[in-house]
């Protein structure tokens, strides 16, 4: 439990240390659409999928039709990927303001086992972007990793209580009709990401 809290209080530090940045806003507004890469059609990757949410309800993503969606795989003992991209997913928000309040966050666990949904509950808490937090089976997080053409492994020996995961770093950037249009890597700051997301977004004053 120590070391759970260690990493969420951590979690918080890069969050506080990423928001509130006028600076990075103005970066945002200068950048041109010549600067901005277009969204693109990944047609061998993702669609539909049925997993669980943190409230242990059924969740759908063609229930997210007509919203955009950033979707990443993790898991909430992760050190750092995970607490960064969270992070990272929060500043876009801050940047893309009232604009993006449509743009749905879902977090797949590759570690239902430790992952609960109330675990996934707290965790994503931290990070205030009313992400969606989903777990299932071995065998549908198996059959949604590789629907998106992502990866996953426990470092775990049998019985082992302790570990870390290697998994997919992109973020994905799903459309308005379920389908991949971006794929975000670690390199990829909030700026670039705001931008190419407002893309997809309706015009705002």
């Amino acid at each position: 439990m120590a070391r759970t809290d260690a990493l969420l209080l951590c979690a918080v530090l890069l969050l506080l240390s990423c928001g509130g940045d006028p600076g990075g806003q103005q970066q945002q507004m200068m950048m041109t659409d010549a600067a901005t890469p277009p969204l693109e059609d990944y047609g061998g990757i993702g669609g539909d999928f049925t997993l669980e949410d943190q409230r242990g309800e059924a969740f759908e993503l063609q229930s997210l039709r007509g919203r955009p969606a950033l979707l990443f795989f993790g898991y909430t003992f992760c050190p750092d990927i995970c607490p960064v991209t969270l992070s990272r997913i929060h500043r876009v928000h801050e940047i893309l303001g009232d604009g993006g309040r449509d743009l749905a966050t879902l977090f797949v666990t590759v570690d239902p086992d430790r992952d609960t949904a109330d675990k996934l509950a707290e965790y994503l808490g931290y990070f205030d972007v009313g992400a969606i937090g989903l777990r299932g089976s071995k065998e549908e997080i198996d059959r949604v990793t590789s629907q998106y053409g992502g990866y996953y492994r426990l470092n775990r020996e049998d019985g082992q209580a302790d570990y870390f995961a290697d998994h997919s770093t992109s973020t994905y950037l799903i459309d308005q009709q379920g389908k991949v249009r971006f794929l975000f890597g670690q390199s990829d700051g909030p700026e670039k990401m705001a931008a190419v997301t407002r893309q997809l977004l309706p015009e705002t004053e």
